[in-house]
């Protein structure tokens, strides 16, 4: 396998976020393409937040140094790894804004084939880093029939004045690596490529694409004008955005569909992505500041359902007190309404400062958990290893051990300042990629020393009863 180092690319784009302290996190998403005689690349799109860096003067301004560590793995080969050391400058403090986002993409040459990615970004001043774990496909153009890329979400596609190396068919291509949209970027930009597309220069033909937006079920919530459109050759660019903020806040998929109308061939594409809309109240609070932090939680908080307000307090259940609980389960909407409140009022680490930075910094390892422990069968937060770092907080160091031949995948969290340094070990017992705790030196957890032969067991014929 050759990996590749292309460019790696930096901007600045204003989006919805707050500065995190216990850790650095980041969104990571990629999307694979073809080039014509060389095969499949892959774009590795990276963000994380510009504040969650720390900054430096020095002779030309404010400068942070970060390091980005990208490590590609095939499932019986050795893992290839790049590494690059990266800064981001400005003149001052008031340039280092909440809610901007440092972006990069990373352009990767693999051979087709089943990888597990991995790229962790470490902050060289302050020590905080951040690792994205994700399985990626890369799948080898097929020469006789319509074939389609990946899906890339952006955050802005416009024509490309200058080449940049966000430069894609005459595009700007701004990734959007965490495919969240909101009020703030209402318009879901979509680039994808189309290949092997059947062309007769001596003929006029063309291909149709109907642009669909479904649930997590499936069913179509909403389906865009089709449009028909003329082959320029043999490949095409599919670029667009629509609107979307009409949709209540929820996941979704986009689903792109081209059918050619000279031989009715046809592929599509989806991909997941996120909404996420405030509330008219919650907008206003924020733009004329509210007088306290106690005022902008009360507004947030009178426009949520009872259940909107069960589940954050289902999320935060984990640092709850029983008595909290208790006293939670028993009251009516509006009292709930002033027992949130006071409950992250009581844990506000920085009384001094108008937000709270403790719920802030919780809720973001909730934000954390969804994103990267979710299974089909569970919410992120609600799994084993969410609630652990819901509980104690982002582990000193984590030890991967991917599945091996006679081996289920497993991790072991290390905490070293748990009574003196303890360890919680993870396994995928069932290969449905729900990491259950299965022992932990912690006094408190579950103590299993011989969770070895759990990770080390084979299936055999007698795990499941034949059917008779």
């Amino acid at each position: 396998m050759m990996l590749r180092y292309v460019c790696i690319a930096l901007t600045l784009i204003a989006t919805l976020g707050a500065q995190p302290r216990a850790f650095l996190p980041l969104s990571v998403d990629y999307a694979v393409f073809n080039t014509v005689g060389t095969g499949p690349y892959v774009e590795v799109y990276i963000s994380c937040l510009q504040n969650s860096l720390k900054y430096e003067q020095d002779s030309e301004g404010m400068v942070a140094r970060f390091n980005v560590n990208l490590e590609l793995k095939a499932e019986n080969g050795e893992p290839e790894t790049l590494n690059e050391s990266l800064i981001s400058r400005v003149d001052s403090e008031e340039d280092i804004r909440d809610g901007s986002e440092l972006r990069h993409v990373i352009r990767l040459s693999p051979e087709p084939g089943e990888y597990n990615l991995r790229v962790a970004l470490t902050d060289a001043v302050s020590g905080k880093s951040g690792e994205y774990l994700t399985s990626m496909e890369v799948r080898p153009l097929k020469p006789d029939s319509l074939e389609m890329s990946d899906i890339q979400f952006g955050s802005k596609i416009e024509q490309a004045q200058q080449e940049s190396l966000f430069s894609k068919n005459g595009l700007r291509v701004v990734p959007n690596s965490s495919s969240v949209f909101s009020i703030t970027m209402p318009v879901m930009y979509y680039y994808a490529e189309l290949y092997n597309l059947p062309f007769d220069p001596e003929k006029e033909s063309t291909y149709t694409m109907e642009s669909l937006i479904t649930d997590r079920e499936g069913e179509i919530v909403k389906a865009f004008p089709v449009k028909k459109s003329r082959k320029p050759g043999t490949s095409a660019v599919l670029a667009g955005g629509h609107n979307i903020v009409t949709l209540p806040s929820d996941t979704y998929f986009l689903k792109l569909r081209i059918t050619d109308d000279e031989t009715g061939q046809k592929v599509e594409r989806s991909k997941r992505f996120f909404l996420f809309k405030p509330t008219k109240e919650q907008i206003v609070a924020a733009q004329q500041g509210a007088a306290n932090t106690n005022d902008m939680m009360s507004a947030y908080y009178v426009n949520l359902t009872e259940e909107e307000l069960d589940e954050e307090f289902n999320m935060a259940r984990y640092i709850a007190r029983p008595e909290e609980e208790s006293i939670y389960d028993g009251l009516d909407a509006a009292g709930k309404v002033q027992f949130l409140v006071e409950f992250w009022n009581r844990r506000d680490t920085d009384r001094t400062t108008r937000g709270n930075e403790f719920k802030r910094d919780y809720l973001q390892l909730v934000e954390y958990a969804t994103n990267n422990f979710a299974t089909k069968f569970s919410s992120g937060w609600k799994s084993d290893r969410g609630r652990v770092l819901l509980t104690y907080g982002s582990p000193n160091e984590i030890e991967r051990s991917p599945m091996e031949r006679g081996s289920k995948p497993y991790e072991i969290w290390s905490y070293d300042e748990l009574e003196g340094g303890s360890i919680f070990v993870f396994g995928d017992l069932r290969g449905f990629g729900d990491y259950e705790l299965i022992h932990s030196t912690y006094s408190k957890e579950l103590y299993q020393p011989d969770w070895e032969r759990q990770i080390l067991r084979r299936r055999t014929e007698t795990d499941f009863d034949p059917v008779r």
